[in-house]
Parts: C-alpha cells; sequence; structure tokens
C-alpha cells in the first residue's frame, strides 16, 4: 500500500517538474496524462461480473492528547475529519468489498485489513494488503474504504488517499491534505500547510494562521476563502484559480490553462503575482492601499479602474498590451500576467 502511494506521488511530481517546460505549449497533455493513470488504475478491479456487495464496520477510539498526531492514508476510500473535544480521537471505518459473487467479496475483506496504531500522542491509520509474494496470489482488488473521524480540535492532520476526498472541518493544528483523484475541502481551520490534489478541486475557507499555505491541483479548480495567511501559493495547470477576501502578505497565483482571479484587499508593503498562460486574470480591489503595477498581456487586452502613474506603457492603437505604473502611495506591489488572455484591474 505504501509503495502504491509512493507511486502515484512520484507521478504527480514528475509531471509537476514539466509543467513550466511543457504545459506551455501543450498543458491539457499534464492534465490528461494524470486523468488516464489515475482512470487506469481505478478500472483495475471493475468489471461487469463485480455485482456482489460484503460490507464490514467497526470503530475505535484513540487516546492523543489535545494537541497530538493522526496520520491517515488509505488507496480507494473518502477520509473525513471534523472537530470533537476532549483528548481522543473516534474513529470509524466502512470498508466495502465488490466481487463475482459473495465468496469472492468475502475473501477480499479477509485478506485485507485496516491497521491502527497508537502511542505517544500519535495515531496511525493504514489500509493493508497482501504481498504478492505471500499465500495469496489474486492480482485485483476492489476494496473501498471510508474513515470518518472526530478528533480534538488541536490535532494535527496528515491525510493521503489515492482515489477519495479529503474533507476536514473544525480542526486547528497543522493540516497536510494530498490526493491522487479526488476533490480537498477544508474550512475552520487552522494551520493548513498542504492541499493538494492530482485529479480533483481543492477549497480552503474560513482559515487563519501565522504561516504558509500551500494548494494546487494539476486538474481542477483551487479556491481560496475568507482565508488569512502570511503567504499563500496556489496554482493549477488545468483550471482556474481563484482567491476571495484573503490576507495574506505574498501570494501567488499562476495557472496554465485557467483564469485566475483575486477578489479583496492589498495589504500594505505586500507583494502579489498573478498568471494565467490561457486565460484572464482578473483583480476587484478593496480598500485604499496603493500599489505599484506591472500587468502585461501578449494576446489581451489590459484594462485598469484606478488611475495609473504610468511610466512605461506599450499601446497600439487598437488596445493596450501593457501597463506598467503606480497607484496611490505604491507601498504594494502587483504583478500580473497572462499570455492568451486579458488583464482585468477593478475597484470592489
Amino acid at each position: 500500500m505504501e509503495r502504491t502511494i509512493r507511486y502515484f506521488v512520484a507521478t504527480a511530481v514528475i509531471a509537476l517538474a514539466a509543467a513550466p517546460a511543457s504545459a506551455q505549449v501543450y498543458p491539457e497533455r499534464l492534465a490528461s496524462s494524470a486523468r488516464h493513470s489515475r482512470e487506469a488504475y481505478q478500472r483495475r478491479d471493475r468489471g461487469d461480473n463485480n455485482r456482489a456487495e460484503s460490507v464490514d464496520k467497526f470503530s475505535r477510539t484513540v487516546r492523543i492528547g489535545s494537541d497530538g498526531t493522526l496520520d491517515v492514508s488509505n488507496i480507494a476510500g473518502d477520509i473525513t475529519v471534523s472537530r470533537g473535544s476532549g483528548s481522543e480521537a473516534r474513529i470509524d471505518v466502512v470498508r466495502t468489498a465488490r466481487g463475482r459473487d459473495d465468496a469472492d467479496a468475502k475473501e477480499q475483506l479477509s485478506l485485507t485489513r485496516v491497521d491502527i496504531n497508537e502511542g505517544n500522542g500519535r495515531a496511525e491509520v493504514r489500509e493493508r494488503y497482501p504481498d504478492r509474494s505471500g499465500s495469496s496470489n489474486r492480482r485485483n482488488w476492489s476494496v473501498t474504504t471510508d474513515v470518518t473521524i472526530t478528533a480534538p480540535e488541536g490535532t494535527h492532520l496528515i491525510l493521503k488517499s489515492v482515489s477519495g476526498s479529503l474533507k476536514v472541518t473544525g480542526i486547528t493544528g497543522d493540516v497536510s491534505m494530498e490526493t491522487v483523484s479526488g476533490d480537498v475541502q477544508v474550512s475552520s481551520g487552522g494551520r493548513v500547510t498542504t492541499a493538494k490534489s492530482i485529479s480533483g478541486n481543492v477549497q480552503v475557507s474560513d482559515t487563519k494562521f501565522d504561516g504558509s499555505l500551500d494548494a494546487s491541483s494539476i486538474s481542477g479548480d483551487v479556491r481560496l476563502q475568507r482565508v488569512s495567511a502570511r503567504r499563500v501559493s496556489i496554482g493549477s495547470v488545468s483550471g482556474n484559480v481563484k482567491l476571495e477576501d484573503v490576507q495574506s502578505d505574498r501570494v501567488d497565483a499562476h495557472t496554465t490553462s485557467g483564469n485566475a482571479n483575486f477578489d479583496g484587499a492589498l495589504a500594505k508593503n505586500g507583494r502579489y503575482e498573478l498568471k494565467s498562460f490561457s486565460g484572464e486574470v482578473r483583480l476587484a480591489l478593496s480598500g485604499n492601499t496603493g500599489f505599484e503595477l506591472e500587468a502585461s498581456s501578449f494576446s489581451g487586452d489590459v484594462h485598469s479602474d484606478f488611475p495609473i502613474s504610468s511610466h512605461g506603457s506599450s499601446d497600439d492603437r487598437r488596445r493596450r498590451r501593457s501597463l506598467s505604473g503606480t497607484y496611490g502611495d505604491g507601498s504594494a506591489v502587483v504583478n500580473v500576467s497572462t499570455f492568451s488572455g486579458s488583464v482585468v484591474i477593478s475597484k470592489r
């Protein structure tokens, strides 16, 4: 199981590493490659004959303390964590196997298992499959493991899934969430250090902390709402990136095939960089913070509702393709660009 997760994570890393060079010309190839790999994995154990179903349920309570660590990973299935109280976490596991007949479905459940280990303020949840060198020569598996957890508010979370969505609500400890195929959603949280999906949407909302937030997807939208963090980095290869009411001193938002939007106020002395290769870049700004602007588009228009004291714009008779200058005291720095699309800077 660990080898399987490492394989898909490695595939994602290779795709992301290739993005700056190749995605600018063929952005759809990265998303397509990730999608086909994921779909091929999901088809590994599905067929018209897999109609019988067997279900196994169990619960476990672990004592991790008010700020302990929960490390959860599985191959197929959703992981959901919500805020509880006290010093214990309750873990509910539902395992569903599908097979050619009842005997086949039950055999899959008997050969696989979920291990839960705890100690020293830490608990680990792992889905286990038998080693191929063991007594079982089965090659195809169709087992879905859904994990639902109620944990203390200050719990530190590490969540990973190959095929499944991740959802966290009300946890203020460090939160790291990664999935290959599925959505990632976190709300009313604290230190969301990582929220990533290869094929799925990522959403972070109502979260405030003094740290860095990294949210990304290869094939999916990334959206932040009512988030406050010292530094924010979000990106997508094939999808939109959107920041709404985000308070941060440093924002880096980029997409290859999609739109990039920022809706909110700038911080004095803040730095904001929004880039798209094939899409629009839009900023709807509130407040009175001045900014230094660098805006450009290769094949689109650049428009600003703010009076910019220009020092180096390049226009032709039909359209403005770049704008460089200062609004107000110029305390913030705004750098926005797109290759194929327009840049619009408006008042909120």
